[in-house]
């Protein structure tokens, strides 16, 4: 599964940049610029943050609509400054044609037509004599909608009332006192934020790390459906289903590991030198490679489970105390071709057995669609929290899904795109 938690912190901060340049420009030219000057301003800006979202996104339609907005907002502001919107509909258009081309459809294709939606109307304000506050007014109006539109992809209810708080704040303002609609809305919006850091605080179990808020996420470590730390479970196994590789899965858990944790690499499949890892671990590779040599991690044969258990239980023991250990990796992958049903329900359930009696934590990354269904039946037998992700095709289109059941929280989700 890819980070999104990374990339969406990064198109986070780009746009944060952008915005915040804008108003540190208004605040100290304010005086020397007219309203035309300080909209066309905020048009770049906005522009700026969705070519960085391009960039991050590998998205060509969203880095060229942002180049091309800007062009036309600089060149209308210089010969018809009244035509400035022209950039708006041009990067709403951008970012919906993307949207609408990029699967799944979601977030992008919305909040380009939003986008596109405020520059007509703004554009319109100037030929049927609509005032400049009731047209700001319009745009409050979708910002809360994108607002929702971004929360709905993160499966965020907090962001989600947050737009709903700000629609009805710029309503209700506007219409009793339009003079405070914008203070009204920023307070709305400072408050919202706030209960989100509570909200998030109470989901993970923990302080939410600088990415996860950017991010508007609920999702680290895909986590539809865990409210604690990774360490606070013993068995996690997550079963992946097509194209989806297991080192984006290893590097998202790794990022989300606490400082009193102590990670346990055991590969399978997935090869040392492709995993970029910020921090030394003990790892292990269980493959049948045997003409390397030199490694700084030994090899274990799949085909004999002791050396495997050797291994963990030596490497466990050399722990320093006060930690706790996280083991993790797709290492099964390559065991249970080497083992019959049996052996491998006998090896399976010690390990389960052994993490819960030593209160450490296991996760297991099984490719399931490569192994027999009664293999995976037993992985999932002893798991107490399972988290499927699969990618199929839909409409011509692949998309991905993730379902957890979680016994530990008795919390059961249904498949959900991500």
């Amino acid at each position: 599964m890819p980070n999104h938690t990374r990339t969406e912190m990064r198109v986070s901060i780009g746009f944060a940049a952008s915005f915040f340049v804008a108003f540190l420009v208004t605040l100290l030219a304010s005086e020397g610029m007219t309203w035309d000057q300080i909209e066309a301003l905020w048009t770049v800006a906005i522009s700026a943050g969705f070519i960085n979202h391009g960039v991050w996104d590998r998205e060509r339609g969203l880095v060229l609509g942002g180049s091309f907005s800007i062009t036309a907002t600089l060149i209308t502001l210089a010969l018809a400054p009244t035509f400035f919107p022209v950039g708006w509909i041009i990067l709403g258009c951008a970012a919906a044609v993307t949207g609408f081309f990029r699967a799944p459809r979601g977030e992008t294709l919305l909040v380009g037509v939003y986008i596109a939606l405020g520059g007509f109307i703004r554009l319109l304000s100037v030929y049927l004599s609509i005032s400049g506050l009731s047209a700001w007014m319009v745009w409050m109006v979708l910002v809360g909608l994108m607002i929702m539109t971004v929360a709905a992809e993160s499966k965020n209810p907090v962001m989600r009332f947050l737009g709903a708080a700000c629609i009805l704040m710029t309503v209700v303002s506007y219409t009793f006192y339009p003079e405070f609609m914008f203070l009204s809305v920023t307070l709305v919006f400072a408050a919202g934020m706030s209960v989100n850091l509570v909200y998030m605080y109470r989901l993970l179990g923990r302080t939410p790390k600088i990415g996860e808020i950017f991010s508007f996420a609920t999702r680290a470590l895909f986590l539809h459906g865990l409210t604690k730390p990774i360490d606070q479970y013993t068995v996690l196994t997550i079963l992946v289903k097509g194209n989806i590789g297991a080192v984006n899965v290893i590097q998202d858990l790794m990022a989300h590991m606490e400082p009193r944790n102590a990670p346990i690499l055991m590969l399978g499949p997935t090869a040392p030198t492709q995993l970029s890892l910020s921090q030394p671990v003990k790892m292990g590779w269980v493959t049948t490679v045997s003409n390397i040599s030199e490694l700084e991690y030994p090899i274990l044969s799949p085909e004999d489970p002791s050396m495997v258990t050797v291994f963990l239980n030596k490497t466990v023991k050399a722990l320093p105390e006060g930690v706790k250990p996280v083991i993790l990796g797709d290492f099964l992958d390559n065991m249970i071709p080497h083992m019959d049903e049996s052996l491998f329900y006998k090896f399976y359930s010690d390990l389960a057995s052994a993490a819960r009696i030593a209160h450490h934590t296991l996760v297991f990354i099984v490719k399931a669609d490569i192994h027999p269904e009664m293999n995976i039946n037993v992985v999932k037998r002893f798991a107490d929290v399972i988290i499927e992700n699969r990618e199929r095709e839909e409409k011509g289109s692949l998309v991905r899904e993730v379902r957890v059941s979680n016994r530990v929280d008795n919390i059961h989700t249904d498949w959900a795109k991500y």
